[in-house]
């Protein structure tokens, strides 16, 4: 029953996110609802409260940064692209690549203030590759 209950919750994500994540959190989850069953029928309770909040909360966040306009997944440029790049203008989408990557990881996991701290890089990745990409003149 749990474990239908959290996939029907987990469709509350973006279809790209569950794509990518879904089937990663829904073995974390299950191996963790395991661990709690053996402690009790009130601490299992805690437990997918806890678990059900929080993935709730994950959704929303995930709409959130996909109605936002942020590409949700984030995947390298081809080769053939990135050739054609200053090396400065390539190293800040990488770090804005790795910023956006933790930010995903972290919310999947519901390590939500690891995500905030992602978020702020993010931004500021974000804004970074802005200037420079004013500064050679680069439409995105």
């Amino acid at each position: 029953m749990t474990t239908f209950t959290y996939r029907a919750v987990l469709r509350l994500y973006p279809p790209d996110h569950r794509i990518w994540f879904g089937a990663e959190m829904q073995s974390v989850f299950e191996e963790a609802a395991l661990e709690h069953r053996g402690r009790g029928s009130i601490a299992y309770a805690r437990f997918l409260l806890a678990e059900y909040a929080a993935l709730a909360g994950g959704a929303a966040i995930a709409w959130a940064a996909k109605l936002a306009g942020r590409a949700y997944v984030h995947q390298p440029q081809p080769a053939t692209q990135t050739a054609l790049l200053p090396g400065e203008v390539q190293e800040a989408q990488d770090r804005l690549n790795v910023s956006l990557n933790g930010l995903l990881h972290a919310i999947s996991h519901h390590e939500f203030l690891k995500a905030r701290v992602y978020a702020a890089e993010e931004q500021k990745a974000r804004e970074d590759l802005r200037l420079l990409r004013e500064k050679y003149n680069i439409a995105e």
